[in-house]
Formats: structure tokens, C-alpha cells, sequence
């Protein structure tokens, strides 16, 4: 069986809250997953303190299980996402696009689309906080620089993931932004969900990692990527959506059956399980 601890949206910064930073670390401990997915969202303003703070939390529980993890949009250096469009103050092209991502490679890894296999099972990232990008543009207003998008060169690196995976490992895809429009929020996180999912159905994913909604859920995608479940991770921070509690969700894959349990904030006792969604795996993911 493989255990797979998914959380997102930590945003260090004001918003970050230590007792359930704490408790999710001591889940981790207890829970003793085979890796941790982080999916996005370390920080609230993009800020070095609050890199530093993501930073030394990570190392701890890298002490406890390997941990991938991917940049959200707040993880973002907005202006340099504008250089790259604009090719302003100076920024053009490849320069743009590092300096947009700079604090997250300086800070957190310089690696965008990271990828980790562990025995049953391969988590490839794809990055979709892209900052003010043209594939992320909307008709709406508000969601200039907070929605995201799948690109083409991401995808490979989703495709080079798997192709190097054991054949009988369970693929996985993670993401920051949620595919799913969020129940309370009324929106999808991605410009381009339809043509994402069929991508990554076509890559043969069983599972999608992702967050950026606050709000947890568990879905089975049925239109247009057959199978596909997607693990919608809460926010561990005090950003919530109204009635929802802070939440991480836990991934675990056997021959059979894939099954995601939520655990929820229940102050003071800290995070516990609240509910339980369980799938069965096709014969076709069993044997990819």
C-alpha cells in the first residue's frame, strides 16, 4: 500500500497559523506517509521571510518523508510575471521568466515540474502558476494573475515522469490550481481545465494532487477524462472559506482500490479524520 500525505495553500506569512502548522507536522509523524505533495501556495506575499519560514518548515519534514512540492500563485513575482509579457524594465524572455520565479528557485528548488517516485507509485508536478500569462487570461477581471494554465512544455515533463516510472506504478499528476470549480468559490483554478484533464488522462493519470481552491474535495472526473480522481487539498492557513475547517487529505493506493481521507481542524484536539471517498482502480492503471 502507498501512503501519500497531500496538503497545499501553507501560506506563511500573517495568514500562516502555528498550532495547525504544528499538528500537520505531527500527522506526518504519526501518520509516517512514503512522501508529503505540497501543492503550492508557501507564502502569502511572495516575501524572503516568508520563504525562509516555508523553507525550514519543509526541511523538517523532509526529516520525516520525502516531500515534493510545487510553486502557486502566490509564490509568484508578479512584476516579472508582466516583464515576460510586456518585455518591460529591461526583463525580456529567459531573464524574465527567472526573475519571475527567482525566490521560489532560490528558496524552495529550482526545479518547476518536479517529479518523485517511491515503490507503487510517481507524483510528476506540472506547473501551472504562471503569474499574468497570456494562457491564464480570462474574461473576468478578478482572475487576472490567480488563475493558472497547463502548458505544453509542462506536460513533457509529466510524460518524461511516467515514461521512466516502474510499469506497475500508480501515476500521479500534481498541480496547484484546482481543475474542479470550487463549491463555495463558484470557479475553476485553470483557464484551460478540459484540455488539461484530457491531457492528462491521455498520459495515463489516475489521480490529480492540487489546491489553490481553500476548500477540500474529492471528485471522479466522468466527460471528457474518464477515471480520473482529483484530490482537492484545504489550506492549512487561516484563509478559509466560510464553514469550511483547515484540512490536508491522505492518498492511499493498493492493488485494488484508491482511497483519500480528509482530516480535518478540530480545535484543540488538532487534525482528524472527517470523511472518506474510495475508488476502484481499473485494470488498465493497475498494469500501466
Amino acid at each position: 500500500m502507498v501512503k501519500i500525505l497531500h496538503t497545499s495553500d501553507l501560506h506563511f506569512g500573517r495568514p500562516a497559523v502555528a498550532a495547525q502548522l504544528d499538528s500537520l507536522k505531527g500527522s506526518i509523524a504519526e501518520i509516517s506517509p512514503d512522501a508529503v505533495a505540497v501543492s503550492g501556495d508557501l507564502t502569502q506575499r511572495c516575501s524572503t521571510s516568508e520563504f525562509l519560514k516555508a523553507r525550514a518548515y519543509l526541511d523538517s519534514i523532509e526529516e520525516i518523508a520525502p516531500v515534493i512540492v510545487i510553486p502557486g500563485n502566490h509564490d509568484v513575482r508578479w512584476i516579472g510575471a508582466v516583464a515576460r509579457q510586456l518585455g518591460a524594465v529591461g526583463l525580456v524572455g529567459r531573464s524574465a521568466h527567472d526573475f519571475k520565479y527567482s525566490k521560489y528557485i532560490r528558496y524552495i528548488s529550482p526545479e518547476l515540474n518536479p517529479s518523485l517516485e517511491i515503490p507503487g507509485a510517481v507524483i510528476a508536478s506540472c506547473n501551472t502558476a504562471h503569474g499574468i500569462a497570456r494562457g491564464s487570461l480570462t474574461r473576468r477581471f478578478r482572475d487576472l494573475g490567480v488563475i493558472g494554465h497547463v502548458n505544453k512544455r509542462d506536460l513533457k515533463k509529466v510524460e518524461e515522469a511516467f515514461s521512466k516510472a516502474a510499469p506497475d506504478a500508480a501515476r500521479i499528476v500534481m498541480i496547484h490550481h484546482n481543475p474542479i470549480k470550487g463549491e463555495t468559490s463558484g470557479r475553476h483554478g485553470l483557464a484551460n481545465t478540459k484540455q488539461a484533464l484530457e491531457a492528462f488522462e491521455r498520459l495515463g493519470a489516475e489521480l490529480v494532487l492540487c489546491g489553490h481552491d481553500h476548500q477540500e474535495a474529492v471528485h471522479t472526473v466522468q466527460e471528457y477524462a474518464p477515471g480520473i480522481v482529483i484530490s482537492t487539498a484545504g489550506t492549512i492557513s487561516n484563509r478559509l472559506r466560510a464553514g469550511r475547517p483547515s484540512s490536508f487529505n491522505l492518498v492511499t493506493i493498493d492493488d485494488t482500490e484508491l482511497r483519500i481521507t480528509t482530516y480535518a481542524w478540530q480545535h484543540p484536539e488538532g487534525f482528524a479524520p472527517a470523511r472518506e471517498h474510495s475508488f476502484p482502480r481499473s485494470a488498465a492503471s493497475r498494469s500501466a
